[in-house]
């Protein structure tokens, strides 16, 4: 009755048997002569395909997207040597081309008419004017440096405010951003208990990251993120996000699960050694106190930071407990690593005296030290995310950055004392609070610009001015719930 082959019979065609075969041949060649990481690029590229017609349909997803992928980028490439970074270009501008095409004709382009956005395009505008740097030695340095001082802002930025427009997206984001720092922490704490894989062992030392990582033969944890430095700022953060948040009105799931996330990424700031992390929780808790107007709160806080200063500085209290002798060290104004940034700082005074606008994007730090090795900016460590920016934007740029990420400082802290919903209020204060910590401890490291930190503060600051909206639309939802739930004037029955 039925003489049409279908479903699984097809594959007993001969010529489908033989395209098959033909493929796993071809595969098997590029194998042979290219290596594994080809191979695979092969085989997700139609998963890279369909990813990219389904962010170029939603553009919401190339958000989501480049926030998961800033996290794992850094930990891929201890397995497979590829340009990975680059793939956050690429969610990034396939998500602007599918709103341009999707607002092209008819389409509302006013939520992105604010002054924040104005100021990340402001701000891009000037890292493209350092093209006419005649003191910037290397294009491609430019490029590659670029993309995370400026350029992934502005897209980002472009994306959440025309897409992450109500406040389920806060939500989301909150889920998104400390799920994946709860495994970070678990991959950290396999790294602390069972030591590194052969991966990560090679990374250490062969690639001669030693240096960095072991210290007196204990490990700094750097789990899958680009080191130990990263790891323990994004787990400070979201150890003081995750446990803020939680102080919100939600379902004891919910708060379970920030609890959970607030006591694991503690954990992982521990482990992983880095001292310039404890910025993030003195000036995040700070924060936290001033916006809340808890002033009880506040001097209490106020008392318990000013004793823990006091413990770590003028006291040997859990001397014997290996992260807090490291993080001792951060308050011992005599240490030779302090001492030494702050000579750098000197020599970089004496450099920059007479260039105002530096020595060019991509001249100093890691890349300049790969695409400019030898050089002055190239050679001398910059190690301030600050001193960075000083160095290659010269003293008008970085007094310009200065301004536009202390303007989003006091705009942030504006917007939250007119919000009304409590539970939006408190997120609002979990996500301002970590952007004030990043702030701080970048002086010490160059986290704001290093992912995943920089995408997580790229969306954390549209949602931060966003909250006004958020609060107008829940505002509408109560008034319609209560709208529905009230009883009706007249009450029609069919008794007789």
């Amino acid at each position: 009755m039925y003489t049409k082959s279908s479903g699984s019979a097809l594959l007993h065609h001969p010529a489908l048997q033989a395209a098959g075969l033909g493929l796993a041949l071809a595969l098997a060649a590029v194998i042979a002569k290219l290596g594994l990481a080809a191979a695979l690029t092969m085989a997700g590229l139609p998963v890279l395909a369909l990813l990219g017609i389904q962010t170029f349909r939603d553009p919401k997803i190339a958000l989501w997207s480049a926030l998961v992928f800033s996290f794992v980028f850094s930990g891929l490439s201890l397995y497979v040597r590829a340009p990975w970074g680059l793939g956050l270009d690429a969610l990034l501008v396939i998500g602007w081309l599918g709103m341009f095409f999707q607002l092209f004709r008819m389409g509302n382009w006013r939520p992105l008419r604010n002054d924040a956005m104005l100021l990340a395009a402001i701000w891009f505008g000037y890292i493209l004017l350092q093209l006419a740097n005649p003191e910037m030695r290397s294009l491609e340095a430019w490029f590659y440096a670029m993309r995370g001082v400026g350029f992934y802002q502005l897209l980002a930025f472009g994306l959440a405010f025309i897409y992450l427009r109500h406040p389920r997206h806060l939500d989301n984001f909150l889920t998104i951003a400390v799920g994946i720092s709860i495994l970070g922490a678990l991959w950290g704490l396999r790294q602390r208990i069972l030591g590194p894989n052969a991966a990560e062992n090679y990374w250490h030392w062969v690639e001669n990251h030693q240096d960095e990582h072991v210290l007196s033969g204990v490990l700094r944890v750097f789990s899958f993120y680009s080191d130990a430095g990263q790891f323990g700022s994004s787990q400070a953060m979201f150890s003081l996000v995750s446990a803020i948040a939680a102080l919100a009105p939600m379902s004891w799931k919910r708060r379970s699960f920030l609890l959970l996330g607030a006591a694991l990424t503690l954990i992982g700031f521990f482990i992983s050694g880095t001292r310039g992390a404890l910025a993030v929780p003195g000036a995040g808790i700070l924060l936290y106190m001033v916006v809340s107007r808890n002033f009880k709160t506040l001097l209490a806080g106020i008392f318990l930071m000013g004793l823990s200063f006091y413990m770590l500085k003028y006291t040997y209290v859990l001397h014997g407990v290996e992260p807090v002798r490291r993080m001792r060290t951060a308050l011992d104004f005599s240490d030779p690593s302090l001492n030494a940034r702050l000579q750098n700082q000197i020599q970089f005074g004496n450099y920059l005296q007479n260039r105002p606008f530096g020595g060019g994007v991509g001249s100093a730090g890691f890349w300049g030290n790969r695409f400019s090795p030898g050089t002055f900016l190239g050679s001398t460590p910059t190690d301030s995310y600050y001193v960075k920016i000083w160095a290659e934007t010269g003293v008008v740029g970085l007094c310009l950055h200065l301004f536009i990420l202390g303007y989003f400082l006091g705009k942030g802290g504006a917007i939250i004392y007119q919000l009304k919903d409590q539970a939006l209020r408190i997120k609002t204060i979990a996500l301002y609070s970590g952007f004030g910590g990043v702030l701080l401890a970048s002086y010490g490291n160059q986290v704001f610009s290093q992912m995943p930190t920089g995408m997580v503060m790229n969306l954390a600051l549209p949602l931060i001015f966003m909250a006004p909206l958020f609060d107008k639309i829940l505002e509408r939802e109560r008034a319609k719930t209560a709208k529905e739930q009230e009883p009706p004037l007249f009450k029609i029955t069919n008794e007789s």
